[in-house]
């Protein structure tokens, strides 16, 4: 039974799911707990969940030992169903034997390469033993190492070749640092390895987070003075991975939330969107506990933003990437919004002022062209007009996405890879099917997400087919 600490955006949500799937919830926060009303503990949690600040559509997970962080992810994956997950391959700390490529380049097992954070760079084709302390989870990213070793603990972390003490900046207490100092100069010989108090370190007993510190250290050398054998994992240190929370994901977390505390729809959409829209969530909260409203608030909160989002002058769409990323789609203007039952639709448009090619109809685009935009917050396609500055059709495009959320600061959707194009007296063509199914695949996005792709591009092509 593994702890896990949760915080951020879904941590109300996530909770109550971790709760019910048999972990404990430790160094909760106080409103965590007037909430979910259930055990917690106090101890030093196995895993932390939280929503990242750069992206709250993703949820960060680290965790120790490997198979917390990892029965974490598959508790929470199988509750949402919709998500993409970019998984680190090796995990922070873990200690691996690697072959020197030269020029401070390692090739570490499974045949990636690392740069070396080193003072001096090992001769090419010479064997070393390093710590990853930086993973690639996304396109672009590159993983890197330092010489030695490195292992996790509950309430330390001892690296060697290393020395002195640090310590977590959420110890803030200097009683409890100085205790801490003294206790492990008495027993550790910090000249040789280099001991980093974890937070939870405040909620050890002081002789037990020692004795762990003492124990680690005596590994660690060990670990960092053996001769390092060919290219493999010696020991596995913190899992971390990003799950993506898309709009149907969040809805189910919706109602995970709603079982505990009065939950409008749309509330971790309406979160993930900014401080501004948080405040929305917060005061149209208050009127349901009061009974003023009903949760359906939700639905009125998204189109009045939509609404005002014209008002604002360019609009832009984040086409997020499960990969990693995003890409910037703009500026907008607002033709027309409406609203229909729990669906907000809106008409957006665009002049080209460059000349260049319309991806995937490989047709010119002029200046002075236009781009007619669909979007629609129950749909997962979002369909582009083109037309020339003469009023004629060039072609549509429909985008295969997760059903769009808006936010004051624009649209955003997960982008799913798969597309469907159609020229002016052609039948519709199904593009880029090989990138989902590679994203499938490779575990990148959920089976969930894989058919809803499929399925969508099937009803995009039917629907292109009867546009002539």
């Amino acid at each position: 039974m593994y702890r896990v600490r949760v915080r951020g955006i879904y941590a109300t949500a996530l909770s109550m799911i971790l709760y019910k799937r048999g972990f404990i919830l430790a160094d909760a926060s106080e409103v965590l707990k007037s909430r979910v009303r259930v055990p917690t503990s106090d101890a030093a949690p196995h895993v932390t969940v939280k929503s990242l600040e750069e992206n709250p559509d993703e949820v960060l997970i680290l965790g120790s030992p490997w198979e917390a962080g990892v029965w974490v992810e598959e508790a929470i994956a199988g509750e949402v169903g919709y998500y993409y997950s970019r998984r680190g391959r090796y995990g922070i700390y873990t200690v691996v034997d690697a072959e020197s490529l030269g020029g401070c380049r390692v090739l570490l097992p499974g045949g990636v390469e690392a740069r070396l954070q080193a003072e001096r760079c090992p001769g090419e084709g010479e064997r070393v033993r390093v710590t990853i302390v930086k993973e690639a989870l996304g396109r672009g990213e590159e993983v890197k190492a330092r010489p030695g070793a490195s292992i996790v603990g509950e309430y330390v972390i001892v690296s060697s070749p290393g020395s002195g003490i640090s310590f977590s900046e959420h110890i803030r207490s200097g009683e409890l640092r100085a205790d801490l100092t003294v206790k492990a100069l008495e027993r550790i010989d910090t000249r040789r390895v280099h001991v980093r108090f974890r937070s939870s370190a405040r909620s050890g007993d002081l002789e037990a987070v020692i004795r762990e510190a003492v124990d680690l250290a005596g590994k660690v050398l060990e670990l960092a003075s053996s001769t390092p054998g060919k290219p493999g994992i010696v020991r596995r240190g913190e899992y971390i991975s990003i799950l993506g929370l898309p709009l149907p994901a969040k809805e189910r977390l919706d109602g995970a939330r709603r079982e505990v505390y009065p939950t409008i729809d749309m509330h971790h959409s309406l979160k993930a969107g900014g401080d501004r829209e948080s405040m929305i969530v917060d005061y149209t909260e208050e009127a349901v506990r009061s009974g003023s409203c009903t949760v359906e608030a939700g639905l009125d909160a998204v189109y009045f933003i939509a609404s005002r989002m014209g008002q604002r002058g360019r609009i832009y769409i984040s086409h997020m990437l499960p990969h990693g990323g995003a890409l910037r789609i703009g500026p907008f203007t607002m033709e027309s919004v409406s609203r229909s039952g729990r669906c907000v639709r809106l008409r957006l448009s665009r002049v080209f002022r460059s000349p260049g090619v319309l991806d995937g109809l490989g047709v010119e685009k002029r200046p002075g062209d236009k781009g007619l935009t669909d979007v629609d917050t129950c749909s997962w396609m979002t369909l582009h007009t083109y037309i020339d500055h003469a009023g004629r059709l060039l072609g549509y495009y429909a985008n295969i996405n997760t059903p769009a959320e808006v936010s004051l600061s624009g649209i955003r959707y997960t982008d799913l890879y798969i597309d469907v194009v159609k020229k002016p007296g052609e039948g519709p063509r199904i593009i880029d099917r090989d990138h989902l199914e590679e994203a499938y695949a490779s575990g990148l996005i959920s089976r969930s997400l894989y058919e809803e792709a499929l399925a969508w591009a099937n009803r995009a092509a039917n629907k292109l087919a009867s546009l002539g």
